[in-house]
C-alpha cells in the first residue's frame, strides 16, 4: 500500500459517522451491524478504535473469532472502503481513559473504568476500496 492509498482510505474513514462491522456468528453465519465511528474522526493512520458493551453479542463473536470486516461508505462522494482484519480488546485503563468521552454516560457507562466498557482496536490485514469507478485492493 502506498501513501496515496493510505491517505485515500483514511479520508473515507474520517468522513463517515458510522461504519458497518461484519463478524462471524457462533453458528458460522456472517452478521453485520452499524457501529459509531466517532473515535476515528481524527485518525492519521489505520489504527481504528471502537467501544462496545463487554457482554454484547458481537463481543461473544469476536472472542470466538476475531476476524472481521469494516465497511465505510460516504453517500455524498460514493467512495467506499472495506478493511479486513482482526479486532482485539484493549484492557489498558490508560488507553481507555484516552478514548473516554463523557457522552458515553448516555449508554450507561460510568467512566473509563466501567467493567462493561470495552475498547476495541482494529488490526487491518487487507483492503478493498473504491474512489469513483476505480477499485484498489492490497495488503496492509
Amino acid at each position: 500500500m502506498n501513501n496515496d492509498e493510505i491517505t485515500a482510505i483514511i479520508d473515507v474513514v474520517k468522513s463517515c459517522d458510522d461504519v458497518v462491522l461484519g463478524t462471524n456468528r457462533l453458528d458460522g453465519y456472517p452478521e453485520c451491524r452499524t457501529v459509531m465511528n466517532a473515535l476515528n474522526a481524527d485518525v492519521t493512520d489505520l489504527k481504528l478504535h471502537f467501544i462496545t458493551n463487554g457482554d454484547s453479542p458481537k463481543m461473544a463473536q469476536l472472542r470466538h473469532n476475531a476476524k472481521c470486516c469494516l465497511y465505510y461508505f460516504n453517500s455524498n462522494t460514493r467512495y467506499a472502503v472495506r478493511l479486513f482484519g482482526e479486532m482485539r480488546v484493549i484492557d489498558n485503563l490508560d488507553e481507555k481513559k484516552k478514548y473516554w468521552r463523557d457522552s458515553y454516560s448516555e449508554f450507561g457507562y460510568t467512566g473509563a473504568d466501567d467493567a462493561n466498557l470495552t475498547l476495541l482496536e482494529f488490526v487491518p490485514k487487507s483492503y478493498k476500496f473504491y474512489v469513483g469507478n476505480e477499485m484498489k485492493t492490497g495488503l496492509v
